[in-house]
């Protein structure tokens, strides 16, 4: 059965994880691009309405950080997934072992597909080599695996809330009257 084009070898181990020179410097610049004004004045706000309700990292900034990441950062994940998906279906009505490389997934990725009658695994490269998916047909099905860049990005992200989200602190902390000290037990006053 051929499903894609045979390749000799998948990419290196450093793509894979991004751990090579050009993979790491195109993370940095991807994820210090997302960090626009618009959205860190958005994330500082929400932190300072987080600190007010005293919860740290809620969902509404959790989900303002996804769809920043998700719009400027991450790979297209879903057509390559799906594409995958029709392949794994194929592979597994044919019933027979079979490892597949695959080239020329949507948005140029790559793939590395594995079906056997006990069961399937597959990964997703993006251009660049990186792992963005993996697939196991053993229960957890597919897992999006972050790129260096994503990654590059949330940490950006957080060190803006934590430094807002203790400003704020801060500021309420200063608005408070002072408290008077606690007394340790009954105190008498003498006069003389």
């Amino acid at each position: 059965m051929q499903i894609g084009n045979l390749k000799r070898s998948g990419p290196s181990y450093a793509a894979k994880w991004g751990k090579t020179p050009k993979i790491q410097q195109e993370a940095e610049q991807k994820a210090q691009s997302a960090m626009t004004d618009g959205f860190t004045s958005q994330l500082e706000q929400q932190a300072k309405r987080d600190a007010r309700r005293g919860v740290y990292m809620d969902g509404p900034a959790i989900q303002l950080q996804r769809a920043q990441m998700r719009r400027f950062v991450s790979p297209d994940r879903s057509g390559p997934i799906a594409q995958t998906t029709s392949l794994l279906q194929e592979a597994a009505r044919q019933k027979e072992p079979m490892l597949e490389l695959l080239d020329n997934l949507l948005n140029q990725c790559s793939g590395k597909l594995h079906s056997s009658p006990q069961g399937q695994t597959a990964e997703l490269y993006a251009p660049n080599g990186e792992i963005i998916a993996s697939y196991n047909s053993l229960g957890s099905g597919w897992t999006e695996i972050q790129t260096k860049a994503e990654q590059k990005f949330l940490s950006a992200a957080a060190v803006v809330y934590s430094k807002a989200f203790r400003d704020a602190q801060a500021e309420m902390k200063a608005a408070q009257p002072p408290q008077p000290a606690p007394a340790d037990g009954p105190s008498i006053e003498f006069r003389a």
